[in-house]
């Protein structure tokens, strides 16, 4: 599958732009083209997409740990960790992070001022540092192929290190190094003194003319040896200098962003949680919180105190209806007994010594407008029944309420109805005492 990309890098004051064509792992039709400003170059390429690789003097690079590998975790919590790090407030910074392997991470930072300038032109797929456009690079097209290797690119004045153990980002500097400086030479001190890089390869690119002078160098001091891929014997093209690698780079992340680092566009991670702004947001958030939970326990308190007081009133009005009696525990349950002994007080059915007491309650109740014969009674301490004959289902219904407004009496039920000779109707009747 054949694919086009567009890489720009800044260099010397002024910027370049490079397109190329990538199939099948090769890099053909190679285009090189200079402007003196990103506008300019941008008009150069009025089509497509394209990536851009800053240089490593104007990001932050830092290599961190964390006991869990949750991208979103991670956002919670790396603002707080790079804000010990940098001279400048984090929120100054577009921030974005990849993970090398679980819970390692690579995070970088621009001001956002230069991602903002950057992002306005919305065909930006990518944007990312030159030494991590290199790396890649390096990798796509396999100049790499140990898990353990020390990568050093140098841009200008500013040098970034990287050292990976079992492909893992395991080492990172990034620094100045001025004419005369020894501070390559302390961070390569550094790397041959940790026995983790011992048998690891060295892979260097610069953009510099003393490039190959500063390889010897290295490699005489602290007996290794280096490689320094040439992009011209790569790509055989003599137009490919060395220091275009950023820009192959950011070219070949153009064709395929998804995953990488990007300080601007869909990729850029979202500051809002990293703020200052953000963390007074989030105390005023756990503010209403506390206030949420005092007035649900005030709530509490409250509902609590009613619920006692309902509970002592059961015994307040049991006292005011029997003073005479002592305390208990269960007022609902005494009251029940006691409405029950006042039922079988004299004048309730219950009260009743015997079957004609109560055949004579319940011949009280039925109105003498009901025509009604009664066949059987039968009756003892629980219960009752009556059966008989009247003239119409409108009597049996009224006989039915009559009986069940006699006093002691819960429950009336009937057990048979239907049609007898004669137009009348036959029912039967129980009731519970």
């Amino acid at each position: 599958m054949k694919k086009r990309g567009t890489g720009l890098v800044p260099r010397n004051g002024g910027w370049y732009g490079v397109t190329l064509t990538v199939r099948d792992r090769e890099i053909t039709d190679l285009e090189v083209i200079q402007k003196a400003g990103l506008p300019e170059l941008r008009e150069a390429f009025p089509e497509g997409r394209y990536g851009v690789a800053v240089d490593n003097g104007s990001a932050y690079l830092f290599n961190l740990t964390f006991p869990f590998s949750d991208k979103r975790r991670i956002k919670l919590v790396i603002g707080g960790e790079l804000e010990e790090r940098l001279p400048i407030p984090v929120e100054d910074l577009a921030i974005d992070f990849v993970e090398t392997t679980k819970g390692n991470i690579l995070a970088a930072g621009i001001p956002k001022s230069l991602a903002e300038a950057i992002a306005e032109d919305k065909r930006v797929r990518i944007t990312t540092v030159q030494a991590v456009a290199v790396l890649h690079a390096l990798r796509w097209l396999n100049l790499i192929y140990r898990e353990d290797f020390v990568f050093i690119h140098r841009n200008g004045s500013a040098i970034v290190i990287m050292g990976f153990k079992a492909d893992r980002l395991h080492y990172l500097r990034q620094f100045f190094h001025a004419a005369g400086s020894d501070s390559l030479e302390e961070a390569m001190a550094e790397i041959a003194g940790d026995r983790t890089f011992d048998h690891a390869a060295y892979v260097m690119v610069s953009d510099g003319e003393d490039g190959q002078a500063t390889k010897e160098y290295l490699e005489g001091r602290f007996n290794i040896h280096i490689d320094t891929p040439s992009l011209r014997k790569i790509l055989k093209d003599d137009s490919a200098f060395d220091w275009l690698w950023p820009a192959i780079g950011a070219a070949l992340l153009s064709c395929a962003p998804r995953g990488k680092l990007n300080l601007t566009g869909t990729g850029r991670a979202d500051l809002l949680l990293y703020t200052k702004t953000a963390l007074y947001a989030s105390i005023c958030l756990a503010c209403v919180g506390l206030l949420a939970t005092g007035l649900l326990f005030l709530d509490y308190l409250f509902k609590e105190s009613a619920y006692k007081y309902l509970v002592s009133e059961q015994g307040r009005i049991y006292r005011l209806s029997f003073p005479k009696s002592p305390p208990v525990k269960e007022p609902a349950k005494m009251f029940r007994e006691k409405i029950k002994l006042l039922e079988r007080e004299p004048g309730s059915v219950q009260a009743a010594a015997n079957p004609l007491a109560v055949l004579n309650e319940i011949s009280s109740r039925i109105g003498p407008e009901v025509d009604v014969k009664v066949n059987e009674f039968a009756s003892d301490e629980k219960e009752f029944t009556i059966s008989g004959t009247t003239t119409s289902f409108a009597s049996v219904e009224k006989i039915k309420t009559s009986l069940s407004q006699m006093k002691g009496v819960s429950q009336i039920e009937m057990q048979n109805l239907d049609l007898a000779p004669g137009r009348q109707v036959k029912f039967k009747i129980r009731g519970r005492l």
